[in-house]
């Protein structure tokens, strides 16, 4: 009896406790939004405020998994960037002034930015690659940065604001290759002056910043003619085919965001053909698997049914409990207006929240047996437009198991680029 009456006096004094303890969350849809702290509490829940546990432990665990020839370079990297490329992109602050914060797409988080940080960097400092010299890895770490902390940044006056910050945070000299800046290169050690480095790539290979143009293809016709199918090639489209190529091929959920008009699908869909019809390349012993292609569109009409349906339509039992695409294949899912689904009477989309559910466990629940069944050689892509306009805005924590980029409209002169090309080869072709 005295031990069962210690037992009770111990548990609820950890109960009121861990009760008093939770705060509400900051971000929306939150478990702060929905539930009450005692509701939390009494379901067991241990909920960690995201604001008190910020993104060092991340960032800790992270390194561990690193070469560590690299590690002491990127600490001095992440102690010299991190926590102020995350001061000026959420509260504008530079130093001790406060400006107006770049306007993103969509809302962000500093622990999602450094996840995006961490993800950019393990696609291109690969273990083929090895560990760089310290310049040419602080190079790429600059070059990640703009694809991580500025890659929601929208507005291009922000984009200018950014690229100034972190120029002045590197401290390294500018060099400016004049108007030969598409064949003299600037290397490791300096940052281009010329233009932003949003219009830039660092090539480990030479050790160099070169311009996306010097990726750019001549634009050939679509094979089946139809006009909504042409994609020209420009700066834009090859930088995002060259961001695609690194985040799908490090298995990586990544999400375009953009206005209509920016080939944001069109440029996802000539990717996915790309890397079906291209040969494979046998790298050690991995095992090298064919790419599978399905295409959804959401509407707001679509539902979790739907979505799930539709992918169980295209992989097919391995066991009772395991779920695949057909034996040496692996499935990639694009999904075009992913934030169309409408949101019901508590707040979620159903298609998202499934989706959602299916990216963190690799598992969904069989609606017929209720079984837990285990997803395997699955890989997401996803596109929509900005909210507003019967777009609506997407879960953060959906968001935040993506590796989001902006893609921004055409400029005047990628415009005329693409219709000066599109008139040549119509022209040509009467001829």
């Amino acid at each position: 009896f005295y031990v069962f009456y210690l037992f009770s006096i111990v548990f609820f004094f950890f109960f009121f406790q861990a009760e008093d303890g939770i705060r509400d969350a900051q971000e929306s849809r939150g478990l702060g939004d929905v539930y009450k702290r005692q509701t939390v509490s009494r379901v067991g829940m241990v909920y960690l405020d995201p604001i008190n546990l910020g993104w060092i432990p991340f960032a800790y665990s992270w390194k561990l998994r690193r070469n560590k020839d690299e590690v002491e370079t990127m600490n001095e990297l992440f102690d010299q960037y991190i926590q102020a490329l995350i001061n000026f992109v959420l509260e504008g602050m530079i130093d001790d002034t406060v400006v107006a914060p770049p306007k993103l797409v969509v809302p962000t988080s500093d622990l999602n930015m450094v996840r995006q940080l961490c993800t950019m960097l393990q696609t291109v400092i690969t273990p083929a690659v090895g560990v760089p010299e310290p310049k040419a890895l602080q190079s790429i770490f600059v070059f990640c940065c703009i694809w991580s902390f500025g890659a929601l940044i929208s507005e291009e006056a922000d984009r200018a604001r950014f690229d100034i910050f972190l120029k002045k945070l590197c401290g390294w000299p500018l060099q400016d290759s004049g108007e030969n800046f598409l064949t003299r290169f600037v290397g490791a050690g300096s940052l281009p002056e010329r233009k932003t480095l949003y219009d830039y790539y660092f090539d480990l290979e030479d050790n160099r910043w070169k311009p996306w143009e010097v990726l750019t293809s001549p634009f050939t016709p679509p094979p089946d003619g139809k006009f909504s199918s042409v994609l020209v090639p420009t700066v834009d489209t090859e930088r995002g085919m060259w961001l695609l190529e690194k985040i799908v091929g490090n298995r990586t959920p990544v999400m375009f965001v953009g206005e209509s008009g920016t080939a944001k699908t069109v440029t996802i869909q000539a990717f996915l053909r790309k890397l079906k019809n291209r040969e494979r390349v046998q790298v050690g012993d991995e095992v090298q698997l064919d790419e599978m292609l399905l295409e959804m569109n959401f509407s707001s009409r679509t539902s979790s049914l739907d979505a799930q349906r539709t992918l169980e339509d295209n992989v097919e039992k391995r066991t009772n409990v395991v779920l695949g695409p057909p034996a040496k294949k692996r499935l990639l899912v694009f999904i075009d207006d992913v934030n169309m689904p409408k949101v019901d009477l508590y707040g979620t989309q159903q298609p998202i929240a499934f989706l959602k559910l299916l990216l963190e466990n690799r598992c969904w629940y069989d609606r017929k047996d209720l079984l837990w069944k285990e997803v395997r050689d699955t890989q997401f892509l996803a596109a929509m437009g900005p909210p507003g306009g019967g777009r609506n805005s997407l879960d953060p924590r959906f968001v935040s198991l993506f590796t989001v980029f902006n893609v921004p409209f055409p400029s005047d002169d990628a415009l005329r680029a693409i219709y000066l090309q599109i008139l040549e080869d119509s022209y040509g072709n009467i001829s």
